[in-house]
Parts: structure tokens; sequence; C-alpha cells
């Protein structure tokens, strides 16, 4: 009598081919395995995991940059000669980049989680290679071009540091089955004490961080300090064209504390409004003067400067994606301004009892006014009729060969303090629960009891189920 045996059959695992097909390509079932991970792809899992927290601090700058995009722009158009947007680029780059190593590491999670050996896709290698290698180059190019810009991130720590502190503890306890489901399938009792010992070295610091938190958010209201002056930097360059007497008006109507404008002089010795050394960036001049595009905006009299045209080059560029939302009548305003003089400006901050700061910027040698500039810009100030104590010089420009050269002028008001910590103090206002410090380690403390008793079930429950 024959004894037939029966046939085996193998369910199908759609979701675990996905999770191997799509990190190492391994679709088949004789292609997976559960033996422990090769020191060489061990090796990958930290550089995809050291490239994903690169990508974080990276992400997480060019986002809290977004108030100063408009800088960056105007970098790149003194290097180039051309205004174009350098941040979109960027930011795509940035975002494609994050959200595909985000993936693998998910991936990779997923993989520890269902035990399954790590073998990354020598095409995903290359991925991640090439993500940590323009990201590198990325951090040593902002570094050595706008190296002051990363001030941004302590600044910002600020406000965002309390809500960061809160995700990290939400992130590292959602770890918490996925270490004990590691401990407990490992048969090295050295890898599982090396584990645990780090797992909660990470969770206690975590807890601990509070102690190291000087947010606003978390302070009493009481030891707080007077809200920050906010300076309408070149008016409201977000709302209207920069340095014109429509972006100081809508700056007023923000109700900034005061103005700041950049300050050259023209041919016949009028004080003018312009930061760029050239008009093509602002201006109609290509239109109307198109052989002296390049020329210095010194080189120009005030006649002629005053013919051109400030907000056309606005509404087409539209540098703050701000052109759509205007009414008609708004877009009207914007494209009708001209250049502004010394003199409207200061006609408008004493009409409005506020603060002028100027940056002044010397003409060219040959200018009728080289060596009189000062004087000429200070007479203009004395003859508008501006209180004193309203008129600050932030600096004076010097043109040498060399490039640019600046030295501090002020008078005997102090210097405003940044306006960045106006967003500490409004985020002030969203966690009101949270005003006394000592509540906040109170309810760290009580979290990581809650934490580690969670992470001590699953552990014990993946012992028991394994």
């Amino acid at each position: 009598m024959v004894k037939h045996q029966p046939l085996q059959v193998y369910e199908r695992q759609l979701c675990l081919s996905c999770l191997t097909g799509i990190y190492g390509c391994r679709w088949k079932r004789y292609q997976r395995s559960h033996d422990d991970t090769t020191k060489w792809e061990f090796l990958w899992s930290l550089i995809l995991f050291f490239t994903f927290s690169l990508l974080l601090v990276w992400f997480y700058f060019w986002w809290e940059a977004h108030n100063d995009y408009n800088e960056f722009n105007w970098f790149l158009y003194n290097r180039s000669g051309e205004w174009i947007d350098g941040t979109v680029p960027i930011l795509a780059t940035t975002a494609a980049g994050f959200t595909y190593i985000a993936f693998l590491m998910i991936l990779a999670l997923c993989h520890i989680a269902v035990g399954q050996q790590l073998n990354l896709h020598w095409l995903h290698k290359i991925g991640v290679s090439t993500a940590l290698l323009t990201t590198a180059i990325g951090f040593i190019s902002v570094n050595q071009t706008w190296g002051e810009e990363w001030a941004v991130i302590p600044i910002s720590l600020q406000a965002t540091g309390p809500f960061l502190h809160l995700g990290a503890l939400v992130a590292v306890t959602a770890l918490a089955w996925l270490v004990a489901g590691q401990v407990a399938r490992s048969e090295k009792t050295m890898f599982q004490v090396v584990v645990l010992l780090l797992y909660l070295s990470v969770l206690l610091g975590l807890y601990m961080a509070p102690l190291s938190i000087t947010s606003p958010c978390i302070m009493d209201h009481a030891n707080l300090t007077p809200r920050p002056d906010v300076i309408g930097h070149q008016g409201a360059p977000m709302l209207a064209p920069e340095n014109t007497i429509l972006s100081f008006q809508r700056a007023l109507q923000m109700n900034v504390s005061g103005l700041e404008a950049d300050v050259a002089i023209s041919l016949d010795g009028v004080p003018f409004l312009m930061r760029d050394r050239t008009l093509r960036r602002t201006t109609d001049v290509g239109k109307v003067f198109p052989a002296r595009q390049l020329d210095d905006a010194s080189s120009f009299n005030w006649t002629d400067l005053h013919s051109l045209n400030a907000g056309q080059w606005f509404l087409k560029e539209d540098p703050f994606w701000t052109v759509q939302s205007m009414a008609q009548r708004e877009v009207m305003l914007v494209g009708n301004q001209s250049v502004c003089s010394l003199e409207q400006l200061l006609r408008l901050a004493t009409l409005h009892n506020h603060t002028v700061v100027f940056d002044l910027r010397r003409p060219p040698h040959g200018h009728p006014c080289y060596h009189s500039w000062i004087n000429d810009t200070l007479g203009v100030i004395l003859l508008s009729g501006i209180p004193q104590h309203l008129v600050r010089l932030l600096c004076l420009s010097l043109s040498v060969s060399a490039g640019l050269s600046f030295f501090s002028l002020s008078f005997s008001l102090s210097f405003f303090r940044s306006s960045l910590f106006l967003l500490s103090f409004f985020s002030l206002s969203l966690l009101s629960l949270l005003s006394l410090l000592s509540f906040s380690l109170f309810l760290s403390f009580f979290l990581f009891l809650s934490f580690s008793l969670s992470f001590f079930l699953s552990f014990f429950l993946s012992l028991f189920f394994s």
C-alpha cells in the first residue's frame, strides 16, 4: 500500500514580498532569509541612518530659514547677475531626497520588526551615497557662503524645542516593541545587553532633555523679556516692491517699530533708496536706458532715476508668491511705483513718528559726491526736520579696489534687538499650560515611568509569544 504525502501549501505573503522586494529586490521566497545581517549590510544600515539624520537637519534648516529666502536669492543675484529663485530647486531636491531616505528607513525598520535579514539593493546604495554626498556638499557650501544663517537653528529651537522633544519621545517609545523583539530573538547575551542599555540611555536622555530647554513656551510670563522691536527691512518687500514708498506704507500698516532702507546718492547729489549696485533687477532701466543697464545706480541723475518704473519687476518676478492674492487696485498701485528718494521716506517716518535705519553706500570713484556723500546725506536728514533720536546710521559701505569693507556708525541710540525672537513671543500663547518648567519636568518623569513600563511589557510579551 502506497502512502501519499500531502502537498505542502505555501501561503502567499504579499506584504512580506513587497517589503523585501522593494528594499533588496528579493521578491521570491527562497531569496529571503532570517539569518543575522552581515557586517557589510550592517554598515550600510548605519550609513542609511546617518544620511537620514543629516537630511533631517538640512530639511529643518531650510524650513526655518524661509524668512530669509530673499536674502539667499539676492546673494545668488550678486554672483550670477540674474534674478532667480534658487530656493525652489533646493527645496524640491531636499523634499525628494528626504522622502526617499525616510522610506528606506521605514523599510529597514520593518525588516527588523519581522526578523528579515537586511540586504539593501545596490541601486538603493547608489541612491543613499548620492543623497549623503549632495547633502554634505550642501552643508559645506552654506557654511562658506551663508554661514551666519546657521544661527536660525538655535533661535528657532526656542519655539520648536518643546514640540520636537515630545515628538522624539513618541518616536522612541514606538520603537519599544521593535527593540524588545530584537532582544528576544537574539541568542547573544552581549548583544541583548548592549541594545537594552543603548535604548534605555536614549530614552533617559530624552526625558532629561527639558533641563536644557530654555524656551519662552515653558517660562513664567513674569520672567519674559519685553517684546523685541521689529524693523521693516526695505519696508515690507513681501507685500510691495522693496525700497518703494508703498513698501514702507505697508510696513507701517503691520505695526513695525521702525523702517530700514539702503541709501545711495545720484549723480546730482540726491540721496535715493536702492540696494543693488545696478538698476537692472528692480527697475525697467533695460527698457528705458538699454545701453546703461549695467552702469552703477549712482551714475544716473535724479530726473532719470525718477522716470524709471520700480514696480513692474515685482509683478513679473513675484519673488514671494504674493501677487496672485492681490486685488486689482493693489496690482495697479504696485505697478506704478517709482524710485523712492530719501526725502520721501523721511517725510513718511516723521508723519508716523517712526525710527529710520539707514545703510549708506559710497558712490564709485570719479563721482561728483565721492568725497561729500556723507555730508550730502546728513544735510537731507537735517533739512527734513525729523527728530535726531529717530535716525540711525546702521553702517557705511566704502568702495575699495579689493571689494567692500564695512564699519559701524551709530547715533545716540543702540541697535535694535533681533526680530527673529518674535516667533518665540507668539508661540507663548499656544502653550500656556506649560508655563512652568517644573510642570514640564513632572510630566516628563510621569511619561518616563509609563513608557518604561510599556517597554518592559512589550519585551516580556515578545518573549512569551516567541
